[in-house]
């Protein structure tokens, strides 16, 4: 869903690639072929993995943030020319768009605790043959793993909370003169324990 929501993006707010805009699919359709369906320029967004910081979370609980990258591939003609300095010349309003379209976006819907908006990377160039130059985009997301997203851990149900009440002054194994019973479950309730105090 991130992918598409990037595709989306990208087909609303840069009018230079003119909502030719895919997936990884056809990026690789397209290098294995040596076509593409689509019209140049043209963007495809793929993924390009993720790596998570330690968790830091005390006592068992899980906190992580997930750092994940996306790269948003450009394919421009080089037919004109081969040495690929027109298209190059692409690259500045080309990078302005995209930065319009996804920089500082902030996806709740996928990913619910982003602790930042949509952040630049990298950029780098890929290839330049006798027809197409491709240059590459790269954007990072950032967001938290908590307990709540991992396996959920059975706990013992608390039936009630039990408080002996002493007069002052308590010395070791006196029986309290009285007990306060607070049920938190559903009934039957756990009998009194009216037992000593506890030594240590």
């Amino acid at each position: 869903m991130i992918i598409d929501t990037f595709i989306l993006q990208i087909r609303a707010n840069a009018p230079l690639f003119a909502g030719r805009v895919a997936g990884a699919a056809e990026f690789n359709a397209g290098l294995k072929n040596y076509n593409t369906s689509l019209a140049l320029p043209a963007a495809y967004v793929v993924p390009l993995g993720q790596e998570a910081d330690e968790n830091i979370g005390l006592g068992g609980d899980l906190l992580q943030i997930v750092h994940k990258y996306v790269g948003i591939i450009v394919e421009l003609d080089a037919q004109t020319d081969r040495r690929g300095q027109a298209p190059a010349m692409q690259l500045d309003l080309i990078e302005e768009q995209l930065n319009a379209s996804v920089l500082n976006m902030i996806l709740r819907d996928h990913c619910p605790r982003m602790s930042k908006g949509v952040y630049t990377r990298t950029a780098r160039w890929l290839e330049l043959d006798r027809a197409r130059s491709f240059y590459q985009f790269e954007y990072g997301l950032d967001w938290q793993l908590g307990s709540q997203d991992g396996v959920q851990v059975q706990s013992i149900p608390l039936a009630a909370i039990e408080v002996d009440i002493f007069k002052a002054p308590v010395q070791p194994g006196d029986t309290p003169p009285a007990v306060i019973r607070v049920p938190t479950g559903d009934p039957p309730y756990p009998p009194a324990t009216d037992g000593p105090w506890p030594n240590g």
